[in-house]
């Protein structure tokens, strides 16, 4: 499998994944999630949001375009989680056009990212993108259930089982 025919189905377990864990948090309490979460990345409310945004973020810099387009950062931050479960949707999708449209040039093309000071390559930024929300998942996840709250397995195996559950 090439890099976009792997990346598609990494990009597409994120997308499910993504949505498991906002579908989970919707139905708890708006306050649990302004709590304190030691090993977050500060409250879950406040995880969930960096996650979003950073992939949204990236979503614009793979097309070489601003990060500023996502508005100011207070503003983008003070929707509510439902908000955010439509929009890391979108930004999935996003992804996966991306992917649809991309040529081997493309994973080695440079990606300046504003707030690192070194270069890397497009295929280490969407690498970063999934890793990075893969592990703002688990902090959630690893949070939630200390906490008592049933949490669903989010392996890439689960992934594939729904996805053949959902054809039958």
């Amino acid at each position: 499998m090439d890099d976009t025919g792997t990346l598609h189905a990494l990009y597409a377990h994120n997308v499910w994944a993504n949505a498991q864990v906002l579908a989970v948090c919707a139905g708890v309490d708006q306050q649990a999630l302004e709590e304190r979460a030691p090993g977050t990345y500060g409250t879950l409310d406040e995880t969930l949001k960096h996650l979003v945004a950073v992939e949204d973020a990236y979503a614009y810099l793979l097309r070489d375009e601003s990060a500023d387009a996502m508005g100011p950062r207070a503003e983008y931050h003070a929707h509510d989680i439902a908000w955010f479960a439509q929009r890391v949707a979108q930004v999935g999708s996003r992804y996966m056009d991306l992917l649809a449209t991309a040529d081997a040039a493309f994973f080695d093309q440079p990606l300046h990212v504003p707030w690192f000071d070194f270069t890397m390559t497009k295929r280490d930024g969407l690498l970063q993108v999934l890793t990075h929300s893969a592990q703002h998942r688990a902090q959630v996840f690893s949070v939630l259930g200390e906490r008592g709250v049933e949490v669903p397995d989010l392996d890439y195996i689960a992934y594939l089982r729904d996805r053949q559950r959902q054809k039958k």
